[in-house]
């Protein structure tokens, strides 16, 4: 949406206008004002327009402000938790991919010893995969079979 800024003045007497057409009061018509990108809601107990066109937050604005500070700030924490959980799931998939990697290698190692007919190479890389799986992989109650 391409529209021109306006005073507040300008706006006061818009809605007035709106209201009186709608049959409405002005104080059930919602409006909000953007400032640095913020969304802000204006009733009558927050903000008033001054004779010179100026805008004018009341007190009501402040406890605004508060909320929308603690909610950053929650909003924030989260991006960071979020953000600390990529991270570690990222390292988990490298490890991973790594191991996965050198496990692919030593089958093929062992593959191209096998269809060589070196069967000590063979019987090592077996021999190595089983103590690895003793040592990470055992049941709880110590037994393979």
């Amino acid at each position: 949406m391409n529209a021109k800024p306006i005073t507040a003045k300008m706006l006061a007497q818009r809605l007035g206008t709106v209201a009186r057409e709608l049959g409405s009061e002005t104080d059930a018509i919602e409006m909000h004002a953007s400032i640095a990108g913020v969304r802000i809601p204006l009733h009558s107990t927050t903000f008033q327009v001054d004779d010179d066109g100026t805008l004018l937050f009341l007190n009501g604005f402040e406890s605004f402000l508060d909320t929308m500070r603690a909610e950053m700030k929650e909003m924030e924490q989260c991006l960071q938790n979020e953000s600390q959980r990529y991270n570690q799931l990222h390292m988990a998939l490298y490890h991973l991919t790594q191991t996965s990697n050198l496990l692919c290698t030593q089958i093929a190692v062992m593959c191209e010893a096998h269809m060589a007919g070196d069967t000590t190479l063979v019987m090592r890389q077996v021999e190595q995969f089983t103590q690895a799986y003793r040592a990470n992989l055992k049941p709880a109650d110590g037994r393979v079979h």
